[in-house]
């Protein structure tokens, strides 16, 4: 602006103190409103100048804080990045340590594993024994029972005939009893002897014969004559000298009948003297001695299929 001024002046002192052509001067004018013109822009331009100066500035700020900033965060970066390689070394080495135990820890897993599928095929072989073994034992089973079964049928069936053919010895002191598996078939003494007598009596042997009529079927029997006497001692002579040997020759007579009737085997049969030692009751009466005297016939079914079976 200042320069302008002087511009302004020297241009008058040159008008008033020289003759200047009006051309020259025209010239000057034009000049002077070039360079007033280009100084107008100037300005301008300076002042946009500055103003982008002012942003630079301010973008500089901007800049060397953020730099600051990042300069801090890089820092700050460079010690978590310093921790994290440390931390990554520790877990690279546990890694490491952790692959050689437990290479080790399979390779012993491996060998208990293949102990325990040995193991599990020996169950598996063991288990398939003794589900066959099961198997077998319930075919065992069905097996015994079957024979127990007709073992039971035989006896009831055999209950009923010998019932039916001794009918008309009941209330004689006769009596059919299945128990234990057997067949009891008791007799009082009365109905066969005589008083210290091993004579079977008529009656006695009528009923005897009815009786192997139902037994002369019958081959998978065993048929055991027991003797049985009360406590008064024998007071006979001869060879019998007590009740021992009355009971033996009492269920020998009374074998000897059975076995003289036609389909009844010997070898079926076995007698037995018991003497008074196995009594029903006490001998403490006359009735209770009665009920001692007998004789007991006991038919068994043949279990030589099932000891067989048993064993």
């Amino acid at each position: 602006m200042k320069l302008l001024q002087n511009s302004y002046l020297i241009l008058a002192f040159l008008f008033l103190s020289s003759c200047v052509s009006v051309k020259k001067f025209n010239e000057l004018s034009t000049d002077y409103d070039t360079s007033k013109g280009q100084h107008a822009m100037l300005q301008m331009r300076y002042q946009e100048e500055q103003t982008i100066n002012k942003e630079l500035n301010s973008n500089v700020i901007r800049l060397s804080e953020r730099s600051a900033s990042l300069e801090v965060d890089t820092a700050s970066l460079g010690q978590d990045f310093r921790k994290k390689a440390r931390a990554y070394s520790d877990l690279n080495s546990s890694y490491e340590m952790l692959i050689k135990n437990n290479s080790a820890t399979m390779a012993k897993q491996a060998k208990e594993n293949r102990k325990l599928m040995e193991r599990l095929g020996q169950m598996e072989i063991d288990l398939q024994e003794r589900e066959r073994a099961i198997e077998n034992r319930e075919e065992y089973v069905l097996e015994l029972e079957g024979l127990l079964n007709a073992k039971d049928s035989l006896l009831a069936d055999l209950k009923t005939n010998v019932a039916q053919a001794l009918l008309g010895f009941k209330g004689k002191g006769l009596s059919v009893e299945q128990r234990e598996g057997k067949l009891y078939v008791s007799l009082e003494n009365s109905l066969l002897f005589s008083s210290g007598s091993w004579t079977v009596n008529t009656e006695g042997e009528k009923a005897i014969i009815e009786l192997a009529k139902v037994l002369a079927n019958q081959k998978d029997i065993q048929i055991l004559v027991e003797g049985h006497t009360d406590d008064v001692p024998y007071l006979g002579s001869g060879t019998v000298k007590d009740n021992w040997d009355l009971s033996v020759l009492r269920a020998t007579a009374i074998v000897r009948v059975l076995s003289n009737n036609k389909g009844v085997v010997a070898s079926q049969i076995t007698a037995a003297g018991r003497g008074a030692f196995q009594p029903l009751v006490a001998n403490d009466s006359k009735e209770h001695r009665a009920i001692n005297r007998r004789t007991e016939i006991i038919l068994t079914p043949n279990l030589d299929e099932l000891f067989k079976l048993l064993e």
